[in-house]
């Protein structure tokens, strides 16, 4: 009759996986798993009338309802709805939840089975010298935006990465 299966929701392994992850991952990334976990929450709210969903009940409908809402969402820190790389990385996230709860048996069967993700290449062109010393003469009112502006102008100029400067010390230790 089922009595003794324990049926795990798609919150179980949101909360699973954010408890196994603390300390983990970077606070940046667990940042992006919390900020999908709150478009998951919504839609299911939205589309489902409900705060929550049995995994065995998801599926390729559901996968693609979920995405559809991502790119008609329009959020309320943005003006404009999400692009379509960001709302691959939001399906992404929610996959590897997924595949989470295969991996301990929460799940029979793997709903993203037959989605394809579809991320667009994007090509980064280059600052002119020109567009490089004009936002090297803007001046911001607001000290972190200065901060960055001015980590930006040393990055181009020095070849380092951002996360690279970021990182960098005082320390001049030789070793």
């Amino acid at each position: 009759m089922g009595e003794d299966e324990e049926n795990h929701s798609v919150i179980d392994i949101i909360k699973y996986h954010n408890e196994d992850m603390q300390g983990r991952l970077k606070w940046g990334t667990q940042k992006n798993y919390y900020t999908t976990q709150k478009y998951i929450t919504a839609f299911l709210l939205k589309a489902y009338r409900t705060s929550d969903r049995y995994l065995e009940e998801l599926d390729y409908n559901f996968i693609i309802k979920f995405e559809k809402y991502l790119r008609g969402h329009l959020p309320d820190d943005h003006q404009k709805p999400m692009g379509n790389n960001t709302v691959m990385k939001h399906i992404e996230q929610f996959r590897k939840l997924i595949n989470l709860a295969f991996k301990l048996g929460w799940l029979d069967r793997d709903p993203f089975v037959n989605f394809k993700s579809q991320f667009i290449k994007t090509e980064r062109g280059f600052l002119s010298l020109q567009e490089l010393r004009a936002i090297e003469e803007k001046q911001f009112t607001i000290e972190r935006l200065q901060l960055v502006k001015d980590f930006f102008v040393f990055s181009c100029y020095t070849n380092l990465s951002y996360i690279d400067v970021i990182n960098l010390t005082e320390d001049i230790t030789l070793t």
